[in-house]
């Protein structure tokens, strides 16, 4: 026994001769992935390697371990018989032990690296770059029986941290594999960050790896420590040099710095009773989401998943005494796996003060976002006309339930309103809306004459570009003037659906004072948001619009044609010929062949819009008006029957078409009739608009 002992003390004596110092540099990682912290080499060429230096705080004091790697480049067998004890830059002295696992026996073969892990537990004020690993050997003959033989300090700017991008070395017990971070995402909301991480796990060895077990935190430079929960993982383990990937999540309080977050892996250690850190990856930076950046790309942590949010633009539209505030929000999904549309709500934030409540608008039809998938949506509030503000933000919330709503995330728009898309005259828009494919124009303008203001519309045309019919949108409409003036406008609703290919018009009209130039007007059109629930259809006065867009006008055609063929009044042309008058027994006959056609198969709604036929005598002896709505000149249907005495236009031609009027006194007036002008109006909401004249010679027919 004394014989041992002797020999183990010839070994310290060996051990003092150490050369102390660094092989490597510090904080280097070798081949092997392992961070050093330094090395002590003996006499015998053999290296003892400190590195993966870690600290793992716990509430009952912090854990640290590390490795050392024992080579030996001697021609016998390297017996590891001396201690080692970590101490503090004060003093304080904390025993280590070997970690049960996976450590093997306690010699190194000749020529023959050998890695041991270690741990100790130390107190909560302990920092890694004030330890020092200590050996020492058993010696009777030194106070105390041991006998100090050299140490290898933590060098002061030690950190075992894998840089952002590159993948780790991790072993757990005899289990090595690579961990790198794919991808890292971070909202923001007012009262915490919300982080989204992406880990990959690689088997590099030889058999079935099952998905590590470990705790996941984020750490702060100032050390704070914040868990993270995992989401998803492969079950089943990983096959030999294939990857699983991990998704982890949790949340950071917002007044914490940003910058220089780590993710931290810890391996639960249950016969020992705590955990201890096995990997340690530096977060990459993350664009930030308060520069007010239009088009930068943002994720978000949600209930399903992580998604991208893209503040497209951000519009600031006239409507009534208030103005509407119209944001564009593009999601998507960048991962790999399909993701439900989260549920989302959202409003505005005016110079950091001033909460505007939204609505959150989906037109597209999306039920899912596949990997890479995309949808936009509208969010929509007002605020006085009047009022100006410097800033604003726009914060999108997820609903957890019914009544709770969490911030998901805040991004600062502009403070300079978008300008919404302006098409010019004669020009059509492209609306590209997921399941809503169309085209937009402007057909052409109309001023109807009033006595008190004149009635201005504007025919509006949309086609369906997609391949199914679809249900068509209600439109709301605003007048803009060139001087600034915003005139309300009434926009006909078009019920049903269009058919692929299909077109349909409509009638979109405002009262402007009597004379008000319209030279410089232009159209603002966008789909309806309705005030209650989130179909457009209904009765109820609409609360706003969206997906707006501006056309500038065509200049209207005022001319009035000369005669009384190919008069125009969407969708019909009308054309009158044969054209004769007679007086017998007190009634006034004019006669005449109409041909009617339908010049365009155009959906429309025809409502308040009459034909008006009138008939003025040159010398005042007489004058007559016939009206005849539009929407009562298509063909009768199935076995319906004119009633009697109807005498309607309809589509299609007719012969002797005959208006009667009684006129007792005419027959005495016949010798003055020389000439009549027969005057076509399209009449409005009650105002009209000249469409053709002709004067005639009365008792004669003019073809």
């Amino acid at each position: 026994m004394m014989n041992q002992w002797v020999m183990r003390c010839a070994r310290a004596a060996l051990l003092v001769a150490l050369s102390i110092g660094p092989v490597l540099p510090p904080n280097a990682a070798t081949a092997a992935g392992v961070f050093s912290a330094g090395s002590l080499a003996d006499g015998d060429g053999s290296l003892f390697e400190l590195g993966d230096v870690m600290l793992l705080p716990s509430q009952a004091g912090h854990v640290v371990t590390f490795t050392l790697t024992v080579t030996n480049n001697g021609s016998s067998d390297l017996s590891l018989d001396y201690w080692m004890r970590l101490r503090t830059a004060s003093g304080i002295a904390y025993n280590v032990a070997l970690l049960p696992s996976g450590q093997g026996g306690n010699q190194a073969a000749p020529h023959a690296s050998k890695r041991y892990t270690y741990y100790a537990k130390v107190d909560g004020e302990v920092n890694v770059k004030d330890l020092a690993l200590e050996f020492y050997a058993l010696d009777f003959s030194q106070p105390g029986y041991e006998r100090r033989i050299g140490q290898i300090s933590v060098p002061p700017d030690y950190a075992a941290v894998t840089p952002a991008g590159e993948a780790a070395e991790v072993r757990i017990g005899g289990t090595r594999f690579q961990a790198k971070i794919n991808r890292f995402a971070r909202s923001k909301s007012e009262k915490a960050y919300s982080p989204f991480i992406t880990l990959e796990i690689k088997n590099h060895g030889n058999t079935l790896l099952p998905m590590p077990q470990c705790e996941y935190f984020i750490r702060t430079p100032e050390g704070r420590m914040y868990p993270l929960e995992t989401k998803n993982g492969k079950s089943g383990g990983i096959n030999p040099n294939e990857s699983g990937t991990l998704q982890l999540t949790g949340s950071v309080p917002s007044s914490v710095p940003p910058d220089g977050w780590e993710l931290l892996m810890a391996q639960p250690v249950p016969e020992q009773d705590f955990s201890m850190l096995v990997g340690d990856l530096r977060l990459p930076s993350v664009v930030s989401n308060d520069n007010g950046k239009l088009g930068q790309e943002y994720s978000f942590v949600g209930k399903s998943g992580v998604y991208t949010a893209q503040l497209v633009g951000i519009n600031r539209l006239p409507w009534e005494d208030q103005d509407v505030l119209s944001a564009t929000v593009k999601l998507s999904n960048q991962g790999n796996e399909l993701l439900p549309l989260p549920e989302l709500d959202a409003y505005f934030v005016l110079d950091q003060s001033i909460k505007i409540d939204a609505r959150l608008m989906q037109r597209d039809q999306v039920i899912s976002l596949d990997a890479g998938g995309e949808v936009s949506v509208q969010i929509i509030g007002k605020i006085p006309y009047a009022f100006h503000y410097g800033q604003i933000k726009l914060v999108l919330q997820e609903k957890e339930s019914d009544s709770l709503t969490n911030d998901v995330l805040e991004l600062w728009a502009p403070s300079d309103p978008s300008a919404i898309p302006s098409v010019g005259a004669g020009s059509t828009y492209m609306r590209d809306t997921i399941g809503h494919r169309s085209r937009y124009a402007v057909h052409s303008v109309n001023t109807y004459k009033g006595a008190s203001g004149d009635l201005f519309s504007a025919e509006f045309e949309v086609d369906n570009l997609e391949k199914r019919a679809v249900e068509l949108p209600p439109f709301a409409a605003r007048f803009l003037a060139g001087d600034g003036s915003v005139f309300p406008a009434q926009v006909s609703r078009i019920p049903g659906s269009l058919a692929p290919n299909g077109k349909a018009r409509y009638h979109v009209w405002s009262m402007l004072p009597k004379g008000f130039p319209v030279d410089r007007m232009q159209l603002i059109v966008g789909e309806v948001v309705a005030s209650i629930g989130d179909e457009p259809q209904t009765e109820n006065p609409p609360y706003a619009y969206m997906n707006a867009v501006s056309f500038a006008l065509p200049a209207e055609n005022h001319e009035v044609n000369p005669s009384l063929k190919q008069i125009g009044l969407f969708p019909y042309v009308l054309s009158l010929g044969n054209i004769g008058t007679s007086i017998n027994s007190g009634k006034l006959y004019l006669k005449f062949d109409y041909e009617l056609a339908k010049i365009s198969q155009a959906a429309s709604n025809t409502e308040g819009h009459k034909l008006v036929l009138a008939f003025e005598d040159s010398t005042g002896n007489l004058s007559f008006e016939k009206k005849y709505p539009l929407s009562e000149m298509e063909p009768r249907t199935g076995n319906q029957q004119p009633e009697a005495g109807d005498n309607t236009l309809k589509l299609g031609t007719k012969r002797s078409f005959t208006i009667t009027v009684d006129e007792e006194e005419l027959i005495f007036k016949a010798q003055f009739l020389e000439q009549y002008r027969l005057s076509i109006y399209d009449e409005f909401q009650g105002q009209r608009k000249l469409l053709a004249e002709q004067s005639l010679d009365w008792f004669t027919v003019t073809k």
